[in-house]
């Protein structure tokens, strides 16, 4: 599944000439936290979120810190966030975006690895839609099962063939049966955490349908 799969191709934009104003009205008008900025173009340049809204200097934003000597020192770029009233000067200019084709599983790892709630889709500079972390859940719930073959032989495999392959035990220490559809384990496990593993394992075996816990800690 990819970017272009799970965007949202509504979205609110709004120019980076338009005022704070405008912008915290479309927020609130819109129910969202954060706005992809364009230039005059139609191209992305930038986004401004609430995290940006925050540091002026209404909330205390932008003053100076530290002993006497240092603070008569003027920080200009605080100093612009902190009181212009044009989107420009307050948002982030430089913006994590992807392309349509970029994984899902990559974007997840993006914002992760940068604290982001949401990701543009770029091409060309032109914005195509958003991903947010809604999006990507949304795309987790509906995405397919793993198929297996069906018969309570075949499932009984498939779960020995996962309990070795995904959680890396040994089948001759835990006995997989099925009967009409449920799953029953029986053997012995290491830990707690080792038999909740065991059980979202089996959970997500497509035709499965019910499983017996008879595993005992060691």
């Amino acid at each position: 599944m990819f970017a272009q799969d799970i965007m949202n191709t509504d979205i609110t934009t709004i120019s980076a000439d338009s005022s704070v104003h405008q912008a915290i009205d479309l927020m609130v008008a819109k129910d969202i936290s954060g706005l992809p900025v364009i230039d005059n173009d139609g191209n992305l340049c930038g986004l401004l979120t609430e995290g940006d809204l925050m540091r002026r200097i209404e909330f205390g934003g932008g003053r100076s810190a530290g002993n006497s000597d240092e603070a008569s020192l003027v920080d200009f770029n605080d100093y612009i966030r902190s009181r212009s009233w044009r989107v420009s000067d307050i948002m982030s200019a430089s913006v994590i975006s992807v392309a349509p084709d970029a994984p899902a599983a990559a974007i997840a790892e993006l914002m992760f690895q940068h604290k982001i709630k949401r990701v543009p889709v770029v091409s060309d500079k032109r914005l195509l839609g958003i991903v947010s972390r809604v999006d990507l859940l949304k795309a987790i719930v509906a995405a397919p099962k793993e198929r297996t073959a069906s018969g309570d032989d075949a499932l009984a495999r498939a779960i020995r063939a996962r309990l070795q392959g995904d959680l890396g035990l040994e089948t001759d220490a835990i006995k997989v049966s099925v009967q009409d559809s449920r799953a029953i384990l029986e053997g012995t496990v290491s830990s707690e955490l080792e038999r909740r593993a065991i059980r979202v394992l089996v959970e997500n075996v497509k035709g499965v349908n019910g499983f017996i816990d008879k595993l005992n800690l060691t």
